[in-house]
């Protein structure tokens, strides 16, 4: 199951709640009749490294889940994120009977994969829209025990900001749900569908305090139906952008705010206005924008759906058309479609408004303000420069570097003159690192701040990572070193830094915090002077290099490698790191490279390069052990795994060559058959090796 942890208090409240409200409306759940197992089944994955279940292995060693049957024809639906690393699918029939799964499609949004299997099981029928506290029970393979049912009650509808995935319409129950019910059934008492498990709320030990939840039998049906038809789930766009009101305005009525509108699209053609606030819609009553979304996420393209909305303080109701060629590829409901400078959710495109260009050592970079008068940037922006210019919608203003005794590659810049009612984003652990992600940041060809592609996480920073970095698909590029890396809420999540090719990092909030607390420390100044006059020495003499055609001395480059470790900045080692290596300067590339992983164990660029340097001394076994790393870090990645590959075929380890092998031939296309040709080409190699 997806899990998020909350506190102790919360448990606490909540287990009190549970046992007054169960005190007062506790009554005997309805048998639920056993043909009902017929249509669920127990999903058993096979995930790289791990065992499968089902053969006799030990109860928690193997990942698995559950599924149920929703159209004739053999088609299962089961959770995404159950099959989502999977190499091959298993399905375990209620009599016992393991039979092959394919993978007909799947839907990130809504976390729903569709299989099929040979055996044609019965199809459950459809209950109508369950009735808060009408009773529900849970039909799923529990811990890998077989199938079970536990029975609650249904305790919210309509459930579209519980934070797992970025389409959302559960129903909440309080029947109890642990690993491997992802996937399967919750019913009601006769045993028709209501939906399919896909999350719970647990507690920080990972006890199950009745918070659970399941995507509703209508979002279900009508994702599996389009994934059936073989192609991706299209949702519709209202061609508006969406925000919540200001506060003064909820207390004479809730509802979502209509900021935007695009020209000609669904909700301008039926008569919206910018201003208009959206009260209702398909029936449900609407507060956030994300209640919007959810509410049109089971519209199809060419269907209709009804709005209510005040104006002038008068209720009226409007009808949206969703034609064919309305439909995008992801919910578009709360963004801003009136803009097309920014078309991405309301909430992440306003925080352009926090993130100002910034010029100091670097020429250009971005910053994020976290104060009335404070900006964090990164160090590599700043170096030893006690003043920098940042540049603000209405001109210049010029911004202090405050001294702090913090190592990592961050400053803090205090400015007077920003704008007073202008956006802060708040320096606080987030409650989930769960994407997407975004960056914020300078774009310098269009010389404005913008918000870039988004992506996911690739890794959270190591435990043992004294600097660590947050790991990302979230796109960076010149400018946006120091800008933000934010959630599909808005909130700050890290400081953006430096990567490419896919591969991005940003610098975590906890670095902020103690960036900010280190202020005060009798070390601040020396710190920032001795680290800011090295960084910059450093990229002054790079840059020289790079601008010099004659290749270093022995002693230069020794000379060169020793000054830019000495600035302790992860960025620089990288980069010096590779310049050394491009000069064939080997011993000291591998140094730098080594000393910018143990700053950030899980980069994967200082890693890759790494693996290069080993390759260029002829130092091959050295490769095996960062090779593992990134299988282990990015096993679906195309690139890494062609690396490592090449690295199990020069160390000689056959071993390692076959999972690198076998991760490419599941992720198929001409890639892998280049590297099976590479692999038997290599085949002579691995005799009287591993």
């Amino acid at each position: 199951m997806a899990v998020q942890r909350v506190s102790r208090l919360v448990v606490a409240v909540t287990a009190f709640v549970v046992l007054i409200v169960g005190a007062l409306f506790s009554r005997p759940a309805a048998a639920v009749p056993e043909t009902v197992f017929q249509s669920v089944v127990s999903v058993l994955p096979v995930w790289p490294d791990k065992p499968q279940a089902g053969g006799g292995t030990p109860l928690g060693a193997a990942p698995e889940g559950s599924g149920i049957a929703i159209a004739k024809g053999g088609k299962i639906v089961t959770a995404y994120h159950v099959i989502e690393p999977a190499e091959r699918v298993d399905v375990r029939l209620h009599d016992g009977r393991i039979v092959p799964a394919s993978v007909l499609g799947i839907d990130k949004p809504t976390d729903i994969a569709l299989l099929e299997i040979e055996p044609d099981l019965p199809v459950l029928p459809v209950a109508d829209s369950p009735a808060l506290a009408s009773p529900a029970c849970v039909i799923s393979n529990a811990y890998g025990l077989d199938l079970s049912v536990t029975c609650g009650v249904i305790s919210a509808r309509h459930v579209s900001n519980a934070g797992f995935n970025p389409v959302e319409d559960f129903l909440q129950t309080d029947a109890a749900a642990n690993p491997g019910s992802s996937g399967g059934a919750l019913v009601d008492s006769q045993g028709h569908l209501l939906g399919m498990m896909s999350a719970i709320f647990a507690s920080k030990s990972g006890m199950n305090i009745g918070v659970n939840f399941a995507v509703s039998s209508e979002l279900l049906i009508r994702v599996a139906g389009e994934l059936s038809d073989g192609g991706a789930v299209k949702f519709v766009s209202a061609g508006w952008g969406l925000d919540v009101p200001p506060r003064s305005d909820l207390a004479k009525r809730a509802g979502v705010l209509v900021i935007g509108l695009e020209e000609r699209g669904p909700a301008q053609n039926a008569g919206l206005r910018i201003g208009d606030l959206l009260v209702n819609v398909r029936g449900r009553a609407v507060t956030f924008p994300r209640d919007v979304l959810s509410a049109l996420a089971s519209v199809s393209p060419g269907d209709q759906a009804e709005v209510v909305f005040v104006r002038d303080g008068q209720e009226q109701t409007a009808v949206l058309q969703f034609a064919d060629q309305t439909a995008k590829r992801e919910p578009q409901t709360d963004r801003q479609a009136a803009n097309d400078d920014c078309p991405h959710l309301a909430a992440v495109c306003k925080t352009r408004q926090a993130v100002f260009p910034v010029s100091a050592f670097d020429p250009i970079g971005s910053s994020v303000r976290i104060g009335e008068e404070l900006l964090v940037t990164n160090r590599h922006i700043t170096a030893d420069q006690t003043q920098v210019t940042v540049y603000t919608p209405t001109g210049e203003l010029t911004g202090e570097v405050l001294p702090s005794a913090y190592e990592g590659d961050l400053a803090l810049i205090r400015v007077k003159g920003l704008p007073k009612d202008g956006l802060i984003l708040k320096v606080r652990d987030p409650d989930s690192l769960s994407g997407p992600f975004h960056s914020v940041g300078a774009d310098i060809s269009q010389r404005k701040v913008r918000v870039f592609p988004q992506g996911e996480l690739i890794s959270a920073p190591a435990d043992s990572a004294p600097l660590g970095r947050l790991h990302v698909t979230a796109h960076m590029q010149p400018g946006v070193s120091g800008g933000a890396l934010v959630n599909a809420e808005g909130d700050l999540i890290g400081i953006a830094t430096s990567g490419g090719q896919g591969r991005f990092e940003a610098i975590p909030l906890d670095d902020v915090a103690e960036l900010i607390l280190l202020r005060g420390s009798p070390y601040a100044y020396s710190t920032f002077e001795k680290l800011g006059a090295t960084l910059r020495k450093c990229k002054v003499e790079l840059e020289a290099v790079k601008e010099r055609k004659a290749a270093l001395t022995n002693g230069q480059a020794d000379e060169l490698a020793e000054l830019c470790l000495s600035s302790e900045n992860y960025g620089l080692f990288q980069e010096a790191g590779d310049t050394l290596g491009r000069q064939n300067h080997l011993p000291e590339a591998i140094a730098l490279h080594q000393a910018a992983l143990k700053q950030v164990p899980n980069s994967l660029n200082s890693r890759l390069s790494l693996l290069t340097a080993f390759q260029q001394a002829e130092e091959y076994k050295k490769m095996v052990a960062p090779a593992h790393v990134l299988l282990k870090l990015r096993p679906n990645s195309p690139l890494v795994l062609r690396r490592v590959l090449q690295a199990g075929v020069l160390a000689k380890d056959r071993s390692l060559a076959e999972a690198a092998l076998v991760r490419l031939e599941a992720l198929g296309g001409p890639e892998a058959k280049q590297a099976r040709r590479y692999f038997d080409r290599a085949e002579s190699l691995f005799d009287g090796s591993q």
